[in-house]
């Protein structure tokens, strides 16, 4: 189980994230939404321990993390940043298999784990041996999640990860996403600027501005029910959720 009490980080230049409470349902996907600069990257980043909170806590299993926690708590933690940030003089398979060879694991077990991962992915084992510029924009989305995935662990953090993709393959991923979510059960918690990708995967939606909740609930909660002036603004942006 994960939450967040009264989480806050003051970012500078009139902006605070916070505070932010939430507790995250084991095998959910929440989805982060709202415009540039609202937050939603922020709280990632302070769920996995790369920006310390100025106030509250983060709780794991009924247990606060600690700043002197988060390197073993970031092992559970699979995370896959804007744009994929693969390392461009790594192979996909070195990529995807430097946290276990960090941790020692066996040459045979990464490779049982990496074969695992390909057929989850569809991503083609020949692939495996090149660079990312080698590779497609959907299959180094796939390296990504499998870098993410590599360890096994109970929570996937997703920034954005289709945003930078053609809509033809974004379509194809989000149907791909949304089966291994099912098949792996992890709690996922996930960032998009897209209504409707947030609606396709979300168990709940958590809709920000200024660092704030301003709804949260289902895609009919934000579209029939909206609890701020807003939320109503932002859905009539997003082109095809009332038939336009």
């Amino acid at each position: 189980m994960l939450a967040l009490e009264g989480l806050t980080k003051d970012l500078g230049e009139n902006f605070s994230l916070g505070p932010f409470d939430y507790e995250f349902a084991p095998g959910s996907c929440t989805v982060f939404i709202g415009s540039s600069g609202c937050g939603k990257s922020t709280l990632l980043r302070l769920v996995i321990g790369l920006l310390d909170p100025d106030a509250g806590r983060i709780i794991l299993d009924g247990r606060e993390i600690r700043a002197a926690d988060f390197e073993e708590a970031r092992l559970r933690m699979g995370y896959v940043i804007q744009d994929g940030g693969l390392f461009p003089h790594l192979s996909a398979r070195q990529n995807i298999a430097l946290m276990a060879e960090h941790l020692a694991w066996s040459k045979s077990r990464r490779q049982e784990r990496l074969i695992e991962l390909c057929a989850l992915t569809r991503f083609p084992e020949s692939a495996l041996e090149r660079f990312p510029a080698q590779l497609s924009g959907g299959q180094r989305q796939r390296v990504s999640l499998m870098r993410a995935l590599m360890l096994d662990p109970d929570f996937l953090l997703l920034d954005e990860p289709l945003g930078a993709l053609d809509p033809i393959i974004r379509f194809e991923l989000q149907e791909e996403l949304a089966s291994i979510f099912r098949d792996l059960g992890k709690t996922v918690l996930l960032v998009t600027h897209d209504l409707a990708e947030a609606g396709f995967f979300a168990d709940q939606i958590v809709l920000m501005r200024g660092g704030q909740t301003l709804q949260k609930g289902s895609l009919a909660d934000l579209i029939e029910r909206p609890e701020d002036e807003f939320v109503s603004r932002f859905v009539s942006a997003q082109r095809g959720l009332r038939g336009s």
